[in-house]
């Protein structure tokens, strides 16, 4: 899959803002899907056909210039910021269940960064009798607020998770 993620900031009003633009193109899918908003809000998703992967991908290589022209550009990994998600464990490695649980926390977790611009995790560990999923964001309190509705619609209870926010 390709992918093209890009964000600005801007103000208006006074107040500082940040817009993300994002697109992504899986071969054989026919189509690229172009998502954006304002960062930590769920955005507006569209999708457009393409004919092959051909074009697909030179469409995904097209909404990448528009992008820089209208001044959006890839965050570099210095520019984002870490966060980490802990999901305490009963004892010093994860049982079956909680394996489970771990799997579904990072995909809510990711779906919920993922969908408001928010950044995505990027690494796994089990150390200290926790689960920490690294999360590398362009805002780490916005991505915060969202881990306790990732924890509820991964079956997990929200007490067991905590953040480094």
């Amino acid at each position: 899959m390709s992918i093209v993620r890009t964000y600005r900031r801007s103000e208006a009003e006074g107040q500082q803002r940040l817009e993300y633009r994002e697109a992504w193109f899986a071969p054989g899918s026919g189509e690229v899907v172009v998502h954006h908003g304002r960062v930590g809000s769920t955005g507006t998703t569209s999708a457009e056909a393409v004919a092959d992967d051909a074009a697909g991908e030179e469409l995904l290589a097209g909404f990448a210039a528009q992008c820089a022209a209208d001044g959006f550009a890839e965050l570099r990994t210095e520019q984002l910021d870490r966060l980490e998600i802990a999901y305490r464990l009963k004892g010093p490695e994860p049982s079956a269940v909680e394996r489970t649980l771990a799997v579904r926390l990072r995909g809510e977790i990711t779906n919920q960064l993922a969908w408001r611009g928010l950044g995505e995790v990027v690494g796994e560990r089990v150390e200290s009798g926790q689960v920490v999923f690294d999360v590398a964001t362009p805002h780490r309190r916005k991505a915060a607020a969202e881990v306790p509705a990732a924890a509820r619609q991964a079956g997990v209870q929200a007490s067991r998770v905590t953040t480094s926010a």
